[in-house]
């Protein structure tokens, strides 16, 4: 069952990469404030880190899409999403009030709330299944 999952599994999972990359790219500045206001980071790595991510996840989600090693794709996207899991529980347990998770950069404001962690975790949870279903 779980066989014929994976090609659409693939190209959503792809797609949501490709498309939270692409939106973060264009203001890699704001982005990397969005970052700093978890806390989470020392400060000298923010920066960097925030300006390799957009693009990493860019990159991992074309690589999700080519089915290329899918494997490897598989986890290199469950690795970002359990980063971005790990950023959002932080600051959720924290009581961080965030107008904007930067989940999608700055183009779309979506404030930090646990339904945005559930929805992560959702996310989280398809990468797990892709990666079950190519091992």
């Amino acid at each position: 069952m779980l066989l014929y999952l994976i090609p659409g599994l693939r190209i959503v999972l792809g797609l949501l990469l490709v498309i939270t990359g692409a939106l973060k790219i264009p203001n890699l500045k704001g982005f990397s404030v969005i970052v700093a206001s978890y806390g989470l980071l020392p400060r000298k790595l923010v920066k960097p880190l925030a300006y390799v991510q957009p693009f990493a996840e860019f990159v991992v989600g074309v690589w999700v899409l080519s089915g290329q090693y899918l494997f490897f794709a598989s986890i290199a996207g469950l690795l970002l999403m359990l980063a971005a899991d790990i950023f959002v529980l932080s600051a959720l347990l924290k009581r961080k009030k965030l107008d904007n998770c930067g989940c999608y950069g700055i183009a779309f404001k979506i404030p930090l709330s646990w339904k945005k962690f559930i929805e992560n975790l959702v996310w989280t949870g398809l990468f797990v299944l892709l990666l079950i279903g190519v091992s």
